[in-house]
């Protein structure tokens, strides 16, 4: 996906083939939510899982991940397309975040984009493919996308209330309906009128129709219930039952796990008289356990592929066995998350939770130079040093000299770290630090002097400008009532600057002029802005808009080149001077920072890889990952 720079004070998104992907065995770096084969009849064994982590991993027969990140939330549900290109998930941060996005897995770009304001609680694709039908946690209950335009239709005349489930029949002209009040519906597409309607178990989940839709089954309370006809023809207990069944499935297949590392793929076999047997054990399987316990789970006609709470694939195959089989990893977990990185002369320093390296594209070569307490964060300092500190974290700021292998702490916060700058005014050396949104801190290198100068809620970011004074983002929310004020150090006169926002943040400056984003409401919505603010002539100017809301983005300014990524998915570069405009190819993880050095550019990725490029152009040279024996893996 590309985003292109248009300048007019806007920003415009345009999507292309540019994107790439990364093809390994790594595992997802969080929680595995669901799994969808390619097709549910298929016997490629090709299939998608989804995570926490933002990422969706395309697996193919040979145990190969195509690995992309399409989120920075959490995706919490996948519908597959009929045809196998067309992805839909459901993004999440848990809060106001809710929002259904489409991508062509082929081209790696966004089809569709909707958001929500309520929590979405299913998520497939009709029979045909025709419509994206999107069940909501709200009276309004069902959404239908006509594929062909990306068009919301009205499909269905009633209010459907609550919708945990919605599946058509192969032909699209019969629609059903779970809510977890207990009601299942039955629809004709066609006209949207409802053809009968049933009173069954309540609060089921996991649920799925299956045996030709004759049956519809659930999970409530460690029971499994099936209903036909509208009546429970059985309720099953099952230890932890994750239900693996398809609507292509005759049978009904479930997995049971005692808690411990004791698994048990089961089915009810379907039978005349709308009735399922007894339990029948298919598979008993030796699996994981504890933080790797599996989570998700689903099976197409020839394999069963698991998904575990620590990121983990397996799979095995469906077919009945008498032996216990051992569930083996087919994923691995063998990079190092760089955390943090900063620019040397010549090289880069990269930071991980246990140390400190540096390293730069045109050697190659990593040198180890420190172990570290864990910290998060690293800053470049003079004299072959560096500054260490943690997000979210009370633990030391501290000083590390890198050729004598000694660490000093500088000062020791009282509440959560959330940034920490570093600032030359008149040849001093000084350090903002910033707690719990509340607190704005100066430290003072030539006195070890450590001082609160700003206290007040909703602080987002503060810098120190030539003309001593420090300047500090905020929401407008709070009192003062402005998104950007400043406050003297000697004298701790804080004066509030006429500035329209809802909060600025993410500054970046050159001493005299400061740039940063801010969002403003106005009558087309929540727009996100970079804007330059002069500290001398008190001129404010925006530089570049987004037409949506972006929180987390960054801003980074290196001579006259301003980098930011807003909208998260690229990171773009505008020229203050001649106004011109790139924007740097994205490797498969989003970027989440990006700092220079005279010669080359990284880009830290959320997913701890870096990518190198070039200072002038938008070309991705190549992207690293730090393997757990310290050495480079390049994509």
């Amino acid at each position: 996906m590309k985003k292109i720079l248009i300048f007019a004070a806007c920003l415009f998104f345009v999507f292309s083939i540019n994107a790439q992907s990364h093809i390994s065995t790594q595992s997802h770096q969080a929680q595995v939510t669901q799994i969808a084969p390619l097709s549910a009849r298929g016997t490629d064994g090709s299939y998608f899982s989804a995570s926490d982590d933002g990422f969706v991993i395309k697996w193919t027969f040979d145990d190969q991940g195509e690995h992309y990140q399409f989120s920075d939330v959490a995706i919490k549900l996948l519908a597959v397309s009929p045809n196998g290109n067309e992805i839909a998930i459901y993004e999440t941060d848990g809060g106001s975040i809710n929002r259904i996005t489409v991508w062509d897995w082929k081209t790696l770009s966004r089809k569709y984009l909707k958001k929500f304001s309520d929590s979405i609680t299913s998520l497939a694709y009709s029979a045909n493919g025709t419509y994206l039908m999107v069940g909501t946690a709200t009276v309004d209950g069902a959404v239908f996308i006509r594929t062909s335009g990306w068009q919301v239709v009205d499909k269905i005349k009633d209010n459907t209330g609550i919708v945990n489930y919605c599946h058509t029949s192969k032909t699209e002209k019969t629609c059903v309906f779970y809510s977890p009040s207990g009601n299942l519906s039955f629809y004709n597409f066609a006209t949207g009128k409802l053809k009968q309607k049933f009173q069954i178990e309540k609060s089921l989940t996991q649920t799925v129709m299956y045996n030709e839709n004759q049956y519809f089954a659930g999970v409530r309370d460690n029971t499994i219930y099936i209903t036909a006809s509208g009546k429970t023809i059985a309720s099953v207990s099952a230890n932890n039952p994750i239900i693996l069944s398809t609507d292509a499935d005759y049978n009904l297949y479930y997995l049971e796990n005692d808690g411990r590392s004791n698994y048990e793929i089961k089915m009810l076999e379907s039978k005349e008289g709308n009735a399922v047997s007894n339990p029948r054990i298919v598979k008993a399987i030796k699996g994981p356990r504890g933080s790797a316990i599996i989570t998700t789970a689903i099976k197409d006609a020839t394999n069963v592929y698991f998904g575990g709470k620590n990121g983990s694939i397996y799979k095995t195959e469906a077919e009945a066995t008498i032996n216990t089989t051992t569930l083996s990893e087919l994923t691995e977990n063998t990079y190092s998350k760089i955390y943090g990185m900063s620019p040397a002369e010549t090289d880069f320093y990269f930071l991980t939770t246990n140390a400190i390296y540096s390293s730069s594209y045109d050697t190659g070569v990593i040198n180890k130079l420190s172990a570290t307490n864990g910290e998060s964060q690293i800053i470049s300092y003079k004299d072959n040093s560096v500054i260490l500190w943690s997000v979210s974290e009370k633990t030391p700021v501290v000083l590390v000299d890198l050729e004598r292998k000694t660490t000093k702490t500088l000062f020791t916060p009282k509440n959560n770290v959330q940034k920490v700058r570093l600032f030359t005014i008149d040849g001093k050396d000084y350090i903002i630090e910033i707690e719990s949104n509340t607190i704005v801190n100066l430290y003072d290198f030539s006195t070890g002097k450590f001082s609160e100068i700003y206290s007040g809620t909703g602080v987002q970011d503060a810098v120190f400008m030539n003309n001593n004074l420090v300047y500090i983002a905020k929401t407008a929310a709070t009192n003062p009532k402005t998104p950007l004020l400043t406050v003297n150090p000697q004298t701790m006169e804080t004066v509030p600057l006429s500035i329209k926002g809802n909060v600025t943040y993410a500054l970046s400056t050159d001493g005299k002029t400061i740039y940063g984003l801010n969002i403003i409401s106005d009558d087309t919505g929540r727009n996100t802005y970079v804007f330059s603010y002069n500290i001398y002539t008190k001129q404010m100017t925006n530089i570049l808009k987004f037409a949506d809301e972006d929180p987390e983005a960054f801003t980074y300014l290196y001579g006259q080149n301003l980098f930011t990524n807003i909208g998260r998915n690229k990171v773009h570069c505008y020229n203050l001077s001649t106004k011109k405009r790139f924007t740097y190819n994205r490797s498969a993880s989003i970027p989440e920072s990006i700092c220079f050095n005279a010669k080359r550019a990284v880009i830290l990725n959320s997913n701890g890889s870096i990518s190198w490029c070039g200072t002038n152009d938008s070309k991705l040279l190549a992207d690293w990952y730090l393997t757990k024996d310290d050495q480079w893996y390049e994509f």
